[in-house]
């Protein structure tokens, strides 16, 4: 997820709605549309909280991955499948 921004929702003639939007400014792509700002500021911090835990477990794991990896005669692929399909369920 990139820069996430607060915009006010406009009609298609570019009349202001009253309605806040969540945007990702990078993707230029509206995440959520909220009845007032601060539901959208809650609604914006808590996106970005869950950004910053996701990318942090991604970075763990995939260092988690490599040093298994290097210590068994696995394939990456076999790896996730054994994860998915043992360890998860």
């Amino acid at each position: 997820m990139g820069k996430l921004v607060i915009c006010y929702e406009q009609d298609d003639e570019g009349i202001d709605t009253g309605r806040v939007q969540v945007v990702d400014e990078e993707e230029d792509l509206v995440l959520h549309t909220f009845d007032n700002e601060p539901e959208a500021e809650a609604a914006m911090a808590k996106m970005q909280a869950e950004d910053s835990r996701n990318e942090k477990i991604t970075k763990e794991y995939l260092e988690w991955e490599k040093a298994c990896l290097a210590r068994h005669e696995i394939t990456k692929d076999e790896l996730r499948v054994y994860l998915v399909n043992v360890v998860i369920t």
